[in-house]
């Protein structure tokens, strides 16, 4: 393991421990209430230019931030970077988190249909990385990579690993790994599964997620949810912690640096959109989740798209170009 990377697992091991996170299967528990940031690496998210929220309009059809980025995919964007020097990135690594309750079968289905394409122009917009580009998998209820779906096993992965690269199977292994079912615990759990699945237990030498961040590498976060991420007192459902801490502690996986994340968030937005005009009843529709998109809102890059939307490809097409600016402008760690 590299000294640089060596490093930025501990500053992810001493974020979680602060947090009180667990890489059980059912996710454990943490306090965000102890966390004071990441030791004054990240550059200030106030000082940021912050990402787009963007709902589809009533057609279904949304559009990302990442759609009107000015940045060439030959140029660094020095504005996003907060005046930090920049390189391109030479790999990306992308963490897909799929609601699995009982809801979500059909939004399911729209995202199954529109991430291979959309991996697929990632890859043709950014020639630099020469194909480098991982793919894992996690639900709203497990931090672990999705090995399996309800009807069949989804490895072994030509990466050889519990996550998947570029290449000719991925389409198949996508489809598989994101068919996840809607077995999964009601207490949907995004933003907690996402830390969890890249803290140093899970993805640190012989974890579950092993080797899945890289140097050189952003992260790009797409989430799918039908329901708000907010933490109930009654019942103890969902994600502990506010947006701010939760930016905290993902920018903590790539140096601190807020500028190497790409927050990509299908959730239910603020009208007009593609639900019904009620918006959300706890079975159809979706509910409105405003503290998601405060947490994509802080970073400079990324975009937040409706989930009622009739498919996905041009909310996730749209978000290519912002992509490939921050893999032209990151910040190296």
């Amino acid at each position: 393991m590299s000294r640089v990377r060596s490093q930025r697992l501990f500053v992810i091991a001493g974020l979680c421990t602060a947090l009180g996170c667990h890489a059980e299967g059912e996710g454990g528990s943490f306090d965000f209430g102890q966390t004071t940031g990441t030791g004054g690496t990240t550059a200030p998210t106030g000082t940021s230019s912050g990402s787009t929220s963007t709902s589809g309009s009533g057609s279904g059809e949304s559009s990302s931030s990442g759609g009107s980025s000015s940045s060439s995919s030959t140029g660094a964007d020095e504005s996003s970077s907060g005046g930090l020097p920049t390189e391109p990135c030479t790999g990306l690594d992308i963490l897909v988190v799929i609601d699995n309750s009982d809801t979500m079968a059909e939004e399911q289905a729209k995202l199954g249909m529109a991430l291979s394409p959309f991996i697929a122009q990632l890859n043709e917009q950014l020639p630099g990385i020469v194909g480098s580009i991982q793919v894992g998998v996690i639900t709203t209820d497990a931090p672990q990579m999705v090995v399996a779906n309800p009807t069949m096993t989804c490895t072994p992965y030509a990466s050889g690993t519990n996550w998947m690269s570029f290449g000719p199977t991925l389409a198949t292994e996508l489809a598989c790994a994101s068919a996840v079912g809607t077995m999964g615990d009601p207490d949907e759990r995004p933003m907690q599964m996402a830390i969890e699945s890249l803290g140093v237990e899970l993805v640190g030498d012989g974890g579950f997620n092993e080797g899945f961040l890289r140097e050189g590498a952003p992260l790009l976060l797409l989430i799918l949810s039908d329901e708000e991420d907010d933490f109930e007192a009654i019942t103890e459902w969902g994600s502990q912690g506010d947006p701010a801490d939760w930016v905290d502690a993902l920018a903590a996986t790539q140096g601190g640096y807020v500028q190497n994340v790409i927050p990509l968030a299908l959730v239910g937005t603020d009208p007009p959109n593609a639900c019904p005009p009620f918006q959300w009843d706890g079975v159809t529709g979706a509910e409105i989740a405003t503290r998601i998109a405060e947490f994509v809102d802080a970073f400079p890059h990324g975009g937040v798209g409706d989930i009622c939307a009739a498919e996905y490809m041009t909310f996730l097409g749209g978000a290519v170009a912002d992509v490939v600016a921050a893999c032209n402008a990151h910040v190296p760690e």
